[in-house]
């Protein structure tokens, strides 16, 4: 029974690090945190890693990359775009906004908000907040 209680608690701490932006990682960078980067890490950007920049990897910041920022790409900021945070934009963080992290918005980070990064928090943070 207790192995099961372990199994669940790591189950439940090891999902908000796996869901961690390894291309703009922020927290431990030491050996086993979220965001260290040596071979084998949850961060390593070697060839093959998670964090690869290189055409074809996650973090690849080049035309048709998960990174690119230009028109049409994933990460434009430009009206239109899916990172546009003006009025009416999918990432607009003003009240009732869907980025909004205020009190009771869906970008929250206190204590029972979605984003909360502290024990049993941080499960239903959408993407757009990150």
């Amino acid at each position: 029974m207790k192995r099961v209680i372990l199994i669940l608690f790591l189950a439940g701490w090891l999902s908000p690090v796996m869901a961690n932006d390894v291309c703009n990682c922020k927290g431990y960078a030491g050996v086993g945190g979220p965001c260290y980067a040596g071979v084998g890490g949850a961060a390593y950007a070697g060839v093959g890693g998670p964090a690869y920049a290189g055409v074809g990897g996650a973090c690849y910041a080049g035309v048709g990359g998960d990174q690119y920022d230009g028109v049409g790409g994933p990460q434009y900021k430009g009206v239109g775009g899916s990172m546009y945070d003006g009025v009416g934009g999918p990432a607009y963080n003003g009240v009732g906004g869907p980025a909004y992290d205020g009190v009771g918005g869906p970008c929250y980070a206190g204590v029972g908000g979605p984003c909360y990064s502290g024990v049993g928090g941080g499960n239903s943070c959408p993407a757009v907040c990150r």
